[in-house]
């Protein structure tokens, strides 16, 4: 059999929130750049390529923010996978723990 692998169940569920709270401000933060960010095709002035500069600011702006939902979408996922990881290991000590409570019924734990 393979080497024993330990891990902290609270630690990682510290972890996970950390995952989620990223998310949360960052999905908070598109959310204020998107309303703020809004300019209008006149702000690019009168020269020809105007509306050729704001289909371009429009077309990064959306890109940018797709890439960002995509990350929060990452995070979250990462953070539902990390406090499944958490359960695990808590269930696995919780196991472990009433097997040697069973084996050694005179030592107190």
């Amino acid at each position: 059999m393979g080497d024993e692998v330990r891990a902290d169940p609270v630690e990682i569920a510290r972890v996970a929130q950390s995952y989620l709270e990223s998310s949360t401000e960052l999905a908070t933060a598109l959310r204020t750049v998107r309303a703020e960010a809004l300019i209008s095709p006149s702000d690019f002035g009168q020269v020809s390529s105007a509306g050729q500069l704001n289909d371009a600011y429009t077309a990064v702006a959306a890109s940018a923010g797709t890439a960002v939902e995509r990350v929060i979408a990452v995070l979250e996922v990462d953070n539902e996978s990390l406090l499944q990881v958490a359960f695990a290991y808590q269930q696995a000590d919780e196991r472990a723990a009433q097997r040697h409570r069973s084996a050694h019924p005179n030592i107190p734990i």
